[in-house]
């Protein structure tokens, strides 16, 4: 199988891919792309299947990190009570 061969037969495997593999091939590019700064590449994915870019995931984990600072958690004993009542 020449090149423009594999191209085309991906092509067709990619329009009739799942969202999961479809999130994998985009990382995939988005690491091999020279012309992306490297904080725009995605290097990860939501619950949704949303991509993340380091720099969106950097700031989600800061805001996490206040979020805690602040008091809002819950410890595991209080979850295992409240599981408990389930």
């Amino acid at each position: 199988m020449d090149d423009q061969e594999k191209r085309k037969a991906l092509a067709k495997w990619i329009l009739e891919t799942d969202k999961n593999v479809l999130n994998e091939v985009e990382a995939i590019y988005n690491t091999h792309s020279k012309n992306e700064e490297t904080s725009s590449k995605i290097v990860g994915y939501t619950i949704d299947g949303k991509p993340l870019t380091k720099e969106t995931y950097i700031q989600k984990v800061k805001e996490a990190e206040k979020s805690m600072e602040e008091g809002h958690f819950i410890t595991s004993e209080d979850l295992k009570k409240k599981m408990a009542s389930w």
